[in-house]
């Protein structure tokens, strides 16, 4: 009897733990876990939680890979997120700014793959950057020739960059947003001061602008000031038809003069006008308003905004 009774309490311990192997591997297999949430959830987040898409994501990777501009301490400017390179793929493109006051000056992209973000192409373009689908659009202004880098006036046009499966390929450009439909130059007598006039596009008219400078090289040369307050060889004076007038950054923009060759004569005493905005030549200076009433006076020694 003992014998037999050893045999079957053996009998039953083994099922017992037979049955509790089974709930252990069970619980540990990825069909479990998925339906249970186990163990493969929280692994899922976790890599979720690396793959983040996000500006301190983009910096770190740019940072890491010397993609950036060594003297630009933050170079982010935007992040893009996306299925961009395949279907369940995750997709980063991060528009990357210049030094000073430059802007963007490139784009990166990069993909999630073997628990990294790693780099997959870069563009030297300043461009706006969006979704389309799981594709990405590429706009970016137009320069006529002899236009300042501060106003580009042949509007803005638009490409495609598509996945192939192997490579992101870039479609043709469209032209998405018509040009100004004139643009030009003028200049005062003495050719200290050029002006670059544009209407703006014609879906936009309120961007119609002006933009004044003094001629460098002069002698003796003005006194020297900061970009920011003009009068200084090669500042600018900005006016838009409905704003204030303000001189902008430096930025490496040769302002109006590269079309000083063309300008047309503006005598004393004589006006250009167009769009809103109204520019009076004296042998003083050069005046301009806009239609709100707002400009600035401008000599070669000084400028002054009301």
């Amino acid at each position: 009897m003992r014998k037999l009774w050893t045999c079957a309490s053996r009998r039953r311990v083994s099922l017992v733990v037979a049955a509790t192997c089974a709930l252990t591997l069970a619980a540990s297999s990825p069909i479990y876990s998925a339906v249970r949430g186990g163990h493969a959830r929280g692994q899922t987040s976790a890599s979720h939680a690396t793959s983040d898409c996000s500006p301190a994501a983009a910096r770190e990777v740019v940072v890491r890979l010397h993609l950036n501009d060594p003297e630009v301490t933050d170079p982010v400017l935007k992040v893009l997120c996306g299925a961009f390179t395949g279907p369940q793929s995750q997709t980063m493109v991060v528009s990357l700014r210049g030094p000073g006051n430059t802007g963007m000056i490139d784009w990166a992209v990069f993909q999630w793959a073997q628990g990294t973000w790693q780099y997959l192409m870069k563009r030297h373009q300043a461009a706006v950057l969006t979704a389309a689908g799981s594709d990405i659009r590429e706009t970016v202004s137009i320069y006529r020739a002899g236009d300042p880098r501060c106003c580009p006036s042949g509007g803005r046009k638009a490409r495609i960059w598509h996945w192939n499966g192997t490579r992101l390929v870039a479609g043709p450009w469209k032209q998405v947003t018509p040009g100004a439909a004139t643009s030009g130059y003028f200049k005062t007598p003495s050719g200290n001061i050029v002006c670059f006039h544009s209407p703006g596009p014609k879906d936009d008219p309120q961007s119609a602008l002006v933009v004044c400078g003094i001629k460098s090289g002069l002698k003796p040369p003005p006194p020297h000031r900061r970009c920011k307050e003009g009068g200084y060889a090669g500042d600018r004076v900005v006016l838009l038809v409905t704003g204030r007038a303000h001189a902008p950054s430096c930025a490496g923009d040769p302002g109006p003069f590269v079309g000083l060759r063309h300008a047309r004569l503006l005598g004393y005493g004589k006006a250009w006008s167009g769009r809103g905005l109204r520019c009076t030549s004296a042998f003083k200076g050069l005046t301009c308003r806009n239609k709100v009433g707002h400009g600035f006076f401008l000599s070669r020694a000084h400028w002054r905004a009301f």
